[in-house]
């Protein structure tokens, strides 16, 4: 996890994968850690009975499990659950996780909206763009929408269109980038939303809103610099490094290696997609 951690209790032959950051922990100190380093994306759904199952079988932690599990049951919220794993072991003291505890209080006092917003947020930084455009629907699709002001507004619109984006969904991105725009007055979500008509190919829209937002040559030609290079930087990712060298097993005839290579980068990206939704 990338530091030395002592651990005092049982060490896990399996360790638990927590989905949404793809760690693996071996240990009830190391549960801690992760917990304590990760405490605004904590939730919930984090802590199922795959984990108290884990707790039981792997650090043969009975009673921690027994209480988890109740909890769990009764809908507990995250702060019981997370006091219950910090008394199990001796990692943090009283004033380290009075404070982790503080930062839980100061997230529980958040409006409701405000609270899905940070969950949305959450599964957008660990790349779970489907679970984070669907807390950014529930906010929309509720009362809790009503509460916010015109650029937070703006700002749920924003963070919804980088998920579509993420999932390659440019022309929808560039609409939610464009009410974000109108709400948050923010040059980066026009940005945005310019960036996702030039990638769908629209240009009819692009030209009306340069039209109709009286947009300067001089942002204009910024924007056109900055999109050059991302496709430069594009070009040297991973998946098009992959798109290359599959050209180049086509252009050599190489078939049967092709499409072994076809599988195999399906494969994989079926995995991610498969994280992406089970977090």
């Amino acid at each position: 996890m990338g530091k030395l951690i002592l651990c005092s209790g049982e060490l896990a032959k399996i360790p638990y994968h927590f989905r949404l950051t793809k760690t693996n922990v071996y240990s009830m100190e190391e549960v801690c850690y992760y917990i304590s380093h990760n405490i605004y994306m904590m939730q919930e759904e984090i802590f199922d009975r795959e984990f108290v199952l884990w707790i039981r079988n792997e650090l043969k932690m009975k009673k921690t499990a027994d209480k988890l599990e109740d909890l769990i049951s009764d809908r507990h919220n995250i702060k019981d659950i997370v006091v219950t794993i910090f008394c199990s072991c001796d990692y943090y003291d009283e004033s380290e996780i009075g404070q982790m505890l503080r930062i839980l209080d100061e997230i529980e006092k958040l409006p409701k909206y405000a609270r899905r917003k940070k969950k949305g947020d959450n599964f957008l930084q660990c790349h779970s763009y489907e679970k984070a455009i669907e807390e950014y629907e529930k906010i929309f699709d509720s009362d809790e929408v009503l509460q916010t002001e015109a650029k937070a507004y703006g700002d749920l619109f924003h963070n919804m269109g980088v998920a579509y984006v993420n999932i390659g969904e440019f022309h929808k991105a560039s609409e939610l980038f464009l009410k974000a725009y109108e709400k948050n007055g923010r040059e980066e979500s026009l940005s945005q939303c310019m960036y996702a008509l030039r990638f769908c190919k629209d240009v009819a829209n692009y030209k009306k809103l340069v039209n109709d937002l009286k947009i300067s040559e001089e942002l204009q030609n910024k924007w056109e610099n900055e999109f050059k290079a991302a496709l430069d930087a594009g070009a040297k990712t991973e998946a098009a490094l992959q798109m290359e060298k599959l050209n180049g097993l086509v252009q050599r005839g190489a078939v049967e290696e092709y499409y072994d290579r076809v599988h195999d980068y399906i494969a994989a990206w079926k995995e991610e997609y498969r994280r992406q939704i089970s977090v």
